[in-house]
C-alpha cells in the first residue's frame, strides 16, 4: 500500500507539471552555475517467469542530467547522469531488469597547460553480455563500477607528460543458470613526448592487472576457472626527416607478463611468465614524384611472448604453457612503389628472414610483386593482384597469391557495391605457417521515392592455415531492410564457426599460436536470425517490435554445450509535447545445456506515462 501511494503521488506530480516546464540556469553564489534536466516515469509493471518471483505493482523511475561549471568552464566543468529503475520494457536503457546507476565526469583546468579529469560509473542490477560469436550474446544480470583519473603537464620547450589510472570491476550471473562471471581490471598509463634536434620522440609505460572468473561450461573444468595476470609494457619511438622527402622511424618495446590460470576448486594452476623485446626501423624516400623507396628491419627476441601478448591484451584467460626453447625472429626487407600512370601502379618487395623456434632454425627469403589499377574498369571495377614467391631450406619456389576486386555502380535508382578478396598460400609471421582466405560482400540499395528505400546485403569470410587441418574460421551474414513512409522492416541471418579462446568478455577467434595447449581451444558453431518492425500510423505514435533467435554449440577439450537464446521486445510510444505514453513487453529465454539447470524464461510488461522537463 505504501509503494502504491508513492507511485500515485509521482503520477500526480507528473500531471501537475505537464502544462509547462521550468527552464534556465541556476547560479549558486558567485561561481557555481548548473543546469538540470530529467525524465520521470510512473506506471504499472509486471514480471513473471522461472527466474524471478512474479510481481505486479505501480512503479516509478527516472533519469536525469546535471551539468555545469565552477568559476569558469575552463577551470572546472562537470556532468552527472543518474538513472533509477530503468527497464527494457519502458526505456532505452535496454535492461531486462530494473537497473539503477550513475555516470559522472569532471574536467579541471581545461585548455590550460595542466588539464586533468576524473570519472566514475556505477550500475546495479543491469543487463550485460558474455560474448559468443554470432549474435545475440549470452545475457548476464549483475553489478559493476569503475573509476578513472588523469592529469597532464604541457609546458613549452619541455617534454609533455600525462598520467592516467583506471580501475573497474563487475559481476554477472548468466541468465538461466547459476553460472557467475567476474572481472576486475586496474590500468596505469604514462606518456611523454619531446622534440630534440629534429627528432620527434615518444615514450610510454603501461601496467595492466586483470583478475577474472569464467563459467565452467566454457572453460571445461569443475567449478569456475580463474585467471590472474599482470603485465608491463614500455617503450620509446622516434622519427626524423631524411633527404629525398624521406623519413626514418625507429621503435623499441619491452613487454613483461606473468599470470596463472586454473580451477577455483582444484589446484591445477598453470603459471606463465615471459619477457619480450621488439625493435623496428623503417626508412622511406621519394626521390621522384612517381617513385617511392622503403626499407624495413625488425627483431623480436621472443616469438612465444609476441603471440601471447596479443591474447593478454584481449583479456585472454587460456592456460599459456611456458616454452623453454629459444624463439626469435629477424626480418630485413626493401621495396619500391611506382606510378606508371595516374591510375596504374606497381610495387615490388624482397624480404629476408631468420627465425628460430621449437629448437629449429629457419631462414630464407620471399619476393612479392603487386599491380593495381585505381580507375574504375567499365565504370565499375577496381583491382589489385600480388604474387609472392618464397624459398627456404625445406622448399623452393613456393607460390602465393593475393587479389582484391571492388565494384560500385549506379543503375538508375539502383546503387550496387561489392568486394572480393582472395589469398592463397600467403606467408605469416611464423615462416613455417601459411594462410589462405577469402572475404566477400555485396550491397544493393534502391530508392523508391521520398522516404522509401530498400537495402539488401551479404557478407562472408573463410580463413585457415594451409599446413594445419581443422583451423578454419568462417562466417556469413545476410540482412535486408525496407523503409516506407510509415513502416520500416528489417531481417538478418548470421552463421559462424571455427576455433576460439576464452577471454574476460567471452570467446573470441584466434589463429594457431605456438605453445597454446589443446585445453585452451574452444570450438564454436553458432547461428542466429531475427527481424524488426516499426510502425508510425499517425504522427507522434510509434509501435515497434524486435525478435532474435540464436543457437550455438561450444566444445572445449572435455565439455560440450548446446546453447539457445530467444528475445522478443515490443514498445508503444505516443508523444504529446513533453509527455509520452509508454507501453512495453519483453520475452526472454536462455538455455545452456552444460550448466545443468532448466532453461530460464522471463516475461515483463509496463504501461505508464513519462514526462521530460528542465528542472533549472
Amino acid at each position: 500500500m505504501i509503494k502504491i501511494a508513492k507511485c500515485a503521488a509521482w503520477l500526480a506530480v507528473l500531471l501537475l507539471v505537464a502544462v509547462r516546464g521550468v527552464s534556465g540556469q541556476v547560479q549558486v553564489g558567485d561561481d557555481l552555475r548548473m543546469n538540470m534536466n530529467g525524465l520521470l516515469t510512473a506506471g504499472y509493471s509486471g514480471i513473471y517467469g522461472n527466474q524471478y518471483p512474479s510481481s505486479h505493482a505501480l512503479d516509478f523511475g527516472g533519469s536525469g542530467q546535471i551539468y555545469g561549471s565552477y568559476h569558469d568552464p575552463n577551470f572546472l566543468n562537470f556532468a552527472v547522469t543518474p538513472y533509477y529503475n530503468q527497464s527494457r520494457a519502458d526505456s532505452s536503457f535496454q535492461s531486462l531488469t530494473d537497473s539503477t546507476g550513475l555516470d559522472a565526469t569532471a574536467n579541471i583546468f581545461t585548455g590550460s597547460r595542466f588539464p586533468g579529469y576524473a570519472s566514475y560509473n556505477y550500475t546495479r542490477n543491469s543487463t550485460g553480455t558474455l560474448g559468443l560469436l554470432g549474435a545475440p550474446n549470452f545475457t548476464t544480470i549483475g553489478n559493476g563500477q569503475g573509476f578513472g583519473v588523469g592529469w597532464s603537464a604541457l609546458l613549452p620547450d619541455w617534454p609533455t607528460f600525462s598520467v592516467s589510472y583506471t580501475q573497474g570491476n563487475g559481476t554477472g550471473t548468466l541468465f538461466g543458470t547459476n553460472e557467475e562471471s567476474t572481472s576486475a581490471t586496474h590500468t596505469l598509463n604514462l606518456r611523454s613526448s619531446y622534440r630534440l634536434v629534429g627528432w620527434n620522440l615518444n615514450a610510454y609505460y603501461s601496467h595492466l592487472n586483470v583478475n577474472s572468473y569464467f563459467p565452467f561450461f566454457l572453460s571445461g573444468s569443475t567449478g569456475n576457472n580463474h585467471s590472474d595476470s599482470s603485465g608491463n609494457n614500455y617503450g620509446l619511438n622516434g622519427s626524423h626527416p631524411l633527404p629525398w622527402h624521406g623519413s626514418l622511424s625507429v621503435a623499441f618495446n619491452r613487454s613483461t607478463y606473468s599470470g596463472d590460470f586454473g580451477s577455483s576448486v582444484a589446484p591445477a594452476d598453470t603459471f606463465t611468465n615471459f619477457t619480450t623485446d621488439n625493435e623496428t626501423a623503417t626508412a622511406t624516400f621519394h626521390p621522384l614524384a612517381k617513385l617511392g623507396l622503403y626499407f624495413n628491419q625488425s627483431y623480436t627476441d621472443n616469438l612465444n611472448g609476441f603471440f601471447y601478448q596479443s591474447i593478454v591484451n584481449n583479456g585472454g584467460g587460456v592456460p599459456l604453457l611456458p616454452v623453454s626453447s629459444t624463439s626469435n625472429s629477424s626480418l630485413l626487407s626493401g621495396g619500391a612503389t611506382y606510378s606508371f600512370t595516374r591510375n596504374l601502379y606497381g610495387q615490388a618487395q624482397i624480404t629476408y628472414y631468420d627465425q628460430s623456434y621449437f629448437g629449429k632454425t629457419y631462414n630464407g627469403s620471399y619476393v612479392s610483386g603487386t599491380v593495381g589499377y585505381g580507375k574504375r574498369i567499365l565504370h565499375t571495377f577496381t583491382v589489385s593482384a600480388t604474387v609472392i614467391e618464397s624459398s627456404n631450406k625445406f622448399a623452393n619456389n613456393s607460390l602465393g597469391f593475393m587479389g582484391n576486386l571492388n565494384a560500385f555502380r549506379h543503375f538508375g535508382p539502383w546503387e550496387t557495391s561489392g568486394n572480393f578478396s582472395y589469398a592463397q598460400n600467403v606467408q605469416t609471421i611464423l615462416v613455417t605457417y601459411t594462410t589462405s582466405f577469402y572475404n566477400y560482400g555485396a550491397n544493393v540499395h534502391r530508392r523508391m521515392g521520398r522516404a522509401k528505400q530498400w537495402t539488401g546485403a551479404v557478407n562472408g569470410s573463410h580463413s585457415g592455415f594451409t599446413n594445419q587441418p581443422n583451423t578454419v574460421n568462417q562466417s556469413m551474414a545476410y540482412s535486408t531492410s525496407l523503409s516506407l513512409s510509415r513502416v520500416t522492416m528489417s531481417a538478418n541471418y548470421i552463421k559462424s564457426s571455427g576455433q576460439s579462446i576464452l577471454t574476460s568478455t567471452g570467446i573470441q577467434p584466434i589463429p594457431p599460436t605456438p605453445g597454446l595447449p589443446p585445453q585452451g581451444i574452444i570450438v564454436y558453431n553458432g547461428k542466429s536470425y531475427g527481424g524488426g518492425l516499426t510502425l508510425t500510423p499517425i504522427p507522434r505514435l510509434s509501435i515497434s517490435g524486435v525478435y532474435s533467435h540464436a543457437t550455438s554449440d561450444t566444445l572445449s577439450q572435455i565439455l560440450s554445450s548446446n546453447n539457445r537464446t530467444e528475445i522478443f521486445y515490443s514498445q508503444l510510444q505516443y508523444r504529446l509535447r513533453q509527455i509520452s505514453l509508454l507501453a512495453g513487453y519483453t520475452m526472454f529465454t536462455q538455455g545452456i545445456s552444460a550448466a545443468g539447470t532448466p532453461t530460464g524464461r522471463n516475461h515483463s510488461y509496463f504501461a505508464g506515462i513519462t514526462r521530460s522537463f528542465n528542472f533549472f
